[in-house]
Parts: structure tokens; sequence; C-alpha cells
């Protein structure tokens, strides 16, 4: 081997050793929606994932959706797939991204399917007959339907602190009756004391209070579907459908007000209040169809006297509101 052979050698070795040893793309995966049931279909992407040595136009993709070794696509440049899921609970999804030199990596994933909520049973109030679904979401029962106990009223009729249960149909109507009764805070809660605390519920149910409200939402992230997830026949079975409140006047002429619309929302009554008598207000939760939050009565209360001892019997409230109770 002559001199000028042997360079040639050891400077195409030098040069190959500088090459960059190829490193193994990196794999990333996310699914949209995070949650969802067996109907549900589901977006996995892997865009995000990434190489050093190779553009991402040319990184190849592949789906194992059952995480069970078997891939249910072959390598392709497509990032993203979608796949339904028949089991409940937390389902796992694997990704692996291969680049143009053969290098590979692999993302693990899940998914939650929710089942829907089979806890179920009926209710009969005792006062008068009235049988309600009632589903138990977490260690609590809820009712499932709106609270119908009482007499009708028209709305132009003060509800007042007489011993009898009042309520509004919705739009006026005994057409709503399905719906339940729009009780204003007070006729609800039955004038709470330190001294006696009684509300409108069956005995053994309450109305339940800001934070039991609350409670039922923290496994869900806003916005979520609250039909979806609360809705009739849904995921958690409550039965919540958007059938609007009563939105009281001026408070010198309270009942001079106006039914909300029944389609993009709904109110009910929490146990909840603040402030002090002369400027008391009444604490609601108000759904939409991707959201909800707790409201508070916006017109001041105005008093209802004894007409001859002049002593206070109650107050008016802005809204009535539909009552769901929980058992004690």
């Amino acid at each position: 081997m002559n001199t000028r052979h042997l360079i040639y050698i050891i400077l195409t070795g030098l040069i190959a050793s500088c090459e960059p040893e190829n490193t193994p793309p990196i794999a990333a995966v996310f699914s949209l929606p995070g949650t969802g049931d067996t109907t549900t279909v589901f977006m996995l992407d892997g865009k995000n994932s990434s190489d050093n040595e190779s553009s991402y136009f040319i990184l190849r993709y592949r789906w194992d959706v059952d995480a069970d070794g078997t891939w249910e696509t072959a390598f392709s440049t497509r990032s993203s797939y979608t796949a339904r899921f028949s089991r409940t609970g937390y389902q796992k999804y694997i990704l692996e991204v291969a680049d143009e030199d053969g290098g590979t990596a692999t993302a693990i994933d899940s998914v939650f399917i929710l089942s829907p909520n089979r806890q179920v049973d009926i209710l009969t109030d005792s006062r008068d007959g009235n049988r309600y679904r009632i589903v138990k979401i977490g260690e609590n029962w809820w009712m499932a339907e709106n609270l119908r106990y009482g007499t009708p009223v028209p709305c132009n009729t003060t509800q007042t602190n007489n011993d009898l249960a009042e309520f509004l149909y919705f739009n006026n109507s005994i057409n709503f009756e399905k719906y339940g009764g729009l009780y204003t805070w007070v006729e609800a809660n039955y004038y709470p004391s330190p001294a006696l605390f009684r509300d409108i519920c069956p005995t053994g149910w309450r109305i339940p209070s800001p934070d039991q409200w609350s409670g039922l939402f923290k496994t869900y992230s806003q916005p979520f579907g609250i039909l979806y997830y609360f809705g009739v026949s849904s995921i958690e079975n409550l039965g919540i459908e958007m059938k609007g409140y009563y939105k009281y006047g001026d408070p010198k002429n309270p009942m001079e007000g106006e039914f909300k619309d029944d389609r993009s929302g709904v109110r009910y009554w929490t146990s909840g209040f603040t402030g002090e008598d002369t400027t008391r207000y009444f604490t609601g939760i108000n759904f939409s169809r991707d959201s909800w939050n707790f409201v508070q009565s916006f017109n001041r209360t105005e008093w209802i006297y004894h007409p001859l001892l002049l002593y206070i019997i109650g107050y008016r409230t802005p809204e009535a509101c539909y009552v769901r109770c929980i058992k004690q």
C-alpha cells in the first residue's frame, strides 16, 4: 500500500468519525378529549414528536390502541389516529415514532372511559306521595328530578311564610308541571333560624350547600358538557335540564318579573346566604350548557311586615329557582 492510499484511508476514517451519531426521535402524544365514554371518538395525536436529525415531515408513526402488543396501524407519516375504547376506566394506548435512519421511540398515555351511573333508586315523599328518581354520586344520594312539593301559585302572588309550600310553574303554566316547582329561596328554606332549621325537602333530605354542589364537579375541569355528564340519561344521571328560572322585578314590584329562557340555562338554590338581615343575599347555582357558577340575588331584599303587629314575617327574593335535595 503506497503512502497516498494510506493517507486517503486515514482521512476517510477521520471524516466518518466526525459525523454525528443518529439519536432516536422523541415521542410525544396527547388525546382530545381526555375523558369520555364508550361512544366517544378520541383523537390521538403525536404531532408534538420530534427528532434532532430528521425533519418533522419525515417522521413515521404507528399506533397500538389497546396497548396489547398488536399494532393497529403500519408506519405512516400521518401523526394522528381516531379511536373508540370499549372498556371503562383508564385505558392505555401506545405511539411508536420512527426517523429516517431507523431510530424509534415510544410514548404511552391513557384516556379515562366513564361508565353510566347505575346506582339509581326511587324516593317517595311521604307528604304527598310524589316519587322521585334518585342517584348516588360519590358518597351522596341526590334527587335526580326537580322538587314539586307544595301548591302552585300564579307568578303575581307573593310567596309568604304561611306554613304552606308555594311555588311557580315555569311560564306560569301547568303545562310545565313536569319541570318541577320554582321556589323563592325563603320559601324553599322555610325561614331558617339558629333555633330551628327546616327546609322544603322530604324528611331526611336537605337542600345542598354550595360546597356540596361544587363537590359534584371536581372530577371535571371546565368547560365540559353539563348535559353530557349531568343531564338526562347522562354519565352521572343527575337529570339536569336547561329549564330556566324566574327573575323578579324591582324590589318595590318584585312579582313583576319574567321567566328566563328555558333552553340556555337553569338555576337551583343552595342552602347558602350571605350578609345581614337588611341586605341578605341568597346563593344559587347557575348552569349553562358548558359551565357552572354560583350566583347571588342582585336585588336588595324587601322585608314583609305583619299588617297589624308590624314585625318582620319574611322577605321577598329576586329569583325563583328549582330545588334539588341531597340525603343527610
